[in-house]
C-alpha cells in the first residue's frame, strides 16, 4: 500500500487499514469463493478464542461466518457486512483493485467502501470486545453472495430462525456516512422467458416474434411505472415511488427470421410494506390475458413464463424504531435516513431481528471503478463501535 505522508494515524486506525489491506487483496467478487477470506477471519477470531460457527453455502466455495464475542446463552448486538464485491471488469481503475492505495486519506481498492471497511473496523474492535466482559454478547456475521442474490443471508437468517438464541438487533454496515438508515426499498429481480415461433420473415403472419413480444412487456412495464407514481409514495425516498424498470433484453438469431426465443430482465424496488411480488402479479396478468392468446392464435408453441432470480424484502422503519433511537446518540446522528439500494437488512427484520444499517463510506463510489472509503469514516466507525462497546460492557444499552 502506497505511503500516507501525513501526521502519523491512531493505532486503531493504522490496524484497521491494515485488516482493510488484507480483506481488499481477497478476490471475493460474488462468482467466486469467498472460503480464504472466512477462513482467515476465522483463524483470526479463533486466535481471541471466540467460538466461530462457518455455514458452508449451497453452492461450492460459498459460506457464511457467525461469531459470538461474550454470553452465548442471551441474545446480544449483531454486526454484520457482506463479504462479496461485484465486478471491476470493464472499469477503468486508476491501480490495482484488490489492492488498497492511500492516496491523500482515500483508500482506494474494491471493497473498501462496500463493505469490507467495516469489516476491517469489526475486526479491529475484537480485543476490546474480548477484554470488555459484555453483559449482551456482540455477534459477528459475514455473509455471501449480498452483490448477486442474497442467498447467503437467505441462509443464515433461517439459521437464526431457528436458533436456541437469535440476536435481540443487528447493525449492517453498508455504506451510509456513519449515519442511522431505518428504511430501505425491496430489491427483486425477474426474468421473463418467451417462446415464438420462427418462420422466414417474408413470411411473418406464420409466425411470432419473441423479440416483438419481449418489447410489448418492455412497453408494459413502462406503462406500469407511470400507474405506481400515481400510487403510493414515501418522501423520506429519494423516488419516493415503487419502481419497476427492464434493464435487459436479448433474443432473435438473423434480421429475417422471426425470433423464437427471447428474455426479458427487468427489477421492482418496492416501498417498505409494499410487495414486488404484488406489482410482478401485474406484469403475469397482461402476459396470460393479453399477449399469450395472441401468440398461440398463431401457434401453440408459444409461452410466456416469468421466473424470480431474487426477492429481498424492503427494510420497514415501523419495525427498528427503539434501536434507531438508541444508536443515533452514538454516531451523531441526528435525522434517520431513508435509502433506494438493497440491504440485507429486511430478511433479518422477517424473523424477528429489528436492524438498522450504519457503516463507513459513501454508496455513491460503491460499485464504481476508484472505490474508495476515508481514513476519517474508518476513524468514526471505530469510535462508535468502542461507544457501542462500553454501553454493552455496562448493560444500559436498550436494544429493543
Amino acid at each position: 500500500m502506497s505511503a500516507h505522508t501525513s501526521s502519523p494515524l491512531p493505532g486503531n486506525v493504522a490496524g484497521t487499514i491494515a485488516t482493510l489491506q488484507r480483506l481488499v487483496a481477497f478476490d471475493t467478487v460474488s462468482s467466486r469463493s469467498n472460503i480464504e477470506l472466512i477462513d482467515w477471519v476465522a483463524n483470526r477470531l479463533d486466535d481471541h478464542g471466540i467460538p466461530v460457527l462457518v455455514q458452508h453455502g449451497d453452492e461450492p466455495g460459498k459460506a457464511n461466518l457467525f461469531a459470538t464475542i461474550g454470553p452465548t446463552d442471551v441474545p446480544g448486538l449483531m454486526l454484520s457486512g457482506h463479504s462479496d464485491v461485484v465486478p471491476v471488469a470493464g472499469q477503468d481503475w486508476s491501480s490495482d483493485p484488490f489492492r488498497l492505495t492511500d492516496r491523500e486519506g482515500r483508500l482506494y481498492g474494491r471493497g473498501s467502501a462496500d463493505m469490507k471497511g467495516f469489516i476491517a473496523c469489526c475486526l479491529e474492535t475484537v480485543p476490546r470486545l474480548v477484554a470488555a466482559r459484555l453483559r449482551t454478547p456482540v455477534h459477528l456475521a459475514l455473509s455471501y453472495n449480498e452483490e448477486s442474490n442474497m442467498g447467503g443471508m437467505r441462509r443464515l437468517a433461517a439459521h437464526l430462525a431457528s436458533a436456541p438464541v437469535k440476536p435481540s438487533a443487528c447493525i449492517i454496515g453498508e455504506p451510509t456516512l456513519m449515519q442511522v438508515v431505518v428504511a430501505n426499498k425491496g430489491a427483486a429481480i425477474y426474468r421473463a422467458r418467451v417462446r415464438g415461433f420462427s418462420v422466414h420473415s417474408s413470411l411473418r403472419h406464420q409466425g411470432v416474434s419473441a423479440v416483438e413480444t419481449g418489447a410489448a412487456i418492455v412497453a408494459f412495464i413502462t406503462e406500469m411505472q407511470r400507474r405506481l407514481n400515481d400510487a403510493g409514495r414515501h418522501d423520506g425516498f429519494e423516488f419516493p415511488h415503487s419502481s419497476i424498470h427492464a434493464g435487459m433484453i436479448q433474443g432473435g438469431t438473423a434480421h429475417n427470421i422471426t425470433a423464437r426465443d427471447c428474455e426479458v430482465l427487468f427489477e421492482v424496488r418496492a416501498l417498505p410494506g409494499a410487495s414486488a411480488a404484488d406489482i410482478v402479479a401485474e406484469v403475469r396478468r397482461h402476459c396470460d390475458q393479453v399477449l399469450l392468446p395472441a401468440m398461440r392464435a398463431v401457434s401453440d408453441e408459444c409461452a410466456i413464463s416469468i421466473e424470480e432470480v431474487l426477492d429481498a424484502p424492503g427494510l420497514d422503519e415501523r419495525g427498528n424504531v427503539h434501536l434507531a433511537q438508541a444508536i443515533m446518540p452514538l454516531c451523531r446522528c441526528e435525522r434517520p435516513g431513508r435509502v433506494s439500494f438493497g440491504t440485507e437488512a429486511g430478511m433479518l427484520q422477517q424473523i424477528g431481528v429489528p436492524t438498522i444499517v450504519c457503516g463507513p463510506g459513501e454508496i455513491r463510489v460503491a460499485h464504481q471503478p476508484d472505490e474508495y472509503v476515508e481514513t476519517s469514516q474508518l476513524a468514526a466507525c471505530l469510535d462508535f463501535l468502542d461507544t457501542v462497546t462500553a454501553r454493552l460492557a455496562r448493560g444500559d444499552l436498550a436494544l429493543r
